[in-house]
């Protein structure tokens, strides 16, 4: 019986260790497209916006000056440029009503482009007396968030009678710099580079808590997906690790280098609401689509 007892043991811990010791290796990507630019080849790109309703992927192509937008298929539709309004753009989201709106880096603003208008209104921070850096932009129901990177705050703007309203601000004392910036149904995710940590707010802006990541070096980007599983983009490891709730790692994607598949300085992480994964290969000049497997 004691024998029996002993090797029972043994096969717990046995089956035990082999499931934390594989942890990392149980969520896996797929390379499922690899896109590029077209005639012009992009440069410097620095995000992308999946559009859920016309199922188009937007190019935040900063080098160009300009946005370059793929079909679901990932077949190139157009450039955009906003006759020559866009400088040093970095970040765009386009809400339901039709407008698209852009952080450009070069007028240090975010533009908001009426389409059916033919109009560019640049957002409004008079109640903010220092010039904003705006760098990420999200979207939630009529609400929009800016990430202003020069004074580690986040703007909430509201729509109202056809216009974006400042409503308020997120500012966080604890953090040493915000980068990026994510939501799901519950809540806004913010992601602190330089102290390896995730703010988790309300969509009114109310602290919830923090999440201190591990096994990351210099992470520069974060997304969330259905399951509440978090993403986080490591520029200088070159790849993306995937914690679960609890924290704990539970897969990676990439590696570093040049060929498909690899990241050079990936820079932007983003997920649409079927699960692809889309990485900013900035370094390498494009934009890499994964799948879990």
């Amino acid at each position: 019986m004691r024998r029996l007892y002993y090797l029972s043991i043994s096969i717990i811990l046995l089956s035990g260790w082999l499931f934390v010791g594989n942890a990392s290796a149980v969520i896996k990507g797929k390379l499922t497209a690899v896109i590029y630019g077209q005639e012009e080849a992009f440069n410097h790109p620095q995000s992308v916006f999946f559009d859920e309703q016309k199922r188009r992927l937007y190019v935040v192509d900063t080098g160009n000056n300009r946005l370059v937008s793929f079909d679901k298929n990932y077949k190139y539709l157009a450039d955009f440029t906003a006759g020559g309004r866009l400088k040093l753009p970095i970040a765009m989201v386009r809400d339901k009503g039709n407008r698209i709106i852009v952080a450009c880096a070069g007028e240090k603003n975010v533009l908001v482009i009426y389409l059916k208008e033919k109009q560019i209104k640049p957002l409004d921070f008079k109640t903010f007396s220092a010039d904003v850096s705006p760098y990420r932009l999200i979207l939630w129901k009529n609400f929009l968030y800016v990430l202003d990177r020069a004074h580690k705050q986040i703007f909430i703007f509201k729509l109202k009678d056809n216009e974006y309203t400042l409503e308020g601000r997120i500012r966080e004392q604890k953090t040493l710099g915000f980068n990026d910036i994510k939501q799901d149904a519950n809540y806004i995710y913010v992601l602190d580079t330089l102290l390896k940590t995730v703010f988790i707010y309300t969509h009114d802006g109310n602290f919830v808590r923090r999440i201190e990541l591990k096994d990351v070096i210099f992470p520069v980007s974060i997304a969330i997906n259905a399951r509440g599983f978090l993403y986080v983009l490591d520029k200088q490891q070159c790849k993306i690790i995937i914690f679960n709730r609890s924290g704990n790692k539970i897969g990676e994607i990439g590696r570093p280098g040049w060929k498909e598949g690899a990241f050079y300085h990936p820079q932007y992480l983003l997920l649409n609401q079927k699960g692809d994964i889309y990485v900013v290969d900035t370094g390498n000049g494009r934009v890499q689509v994964f799948q879990l497997k």
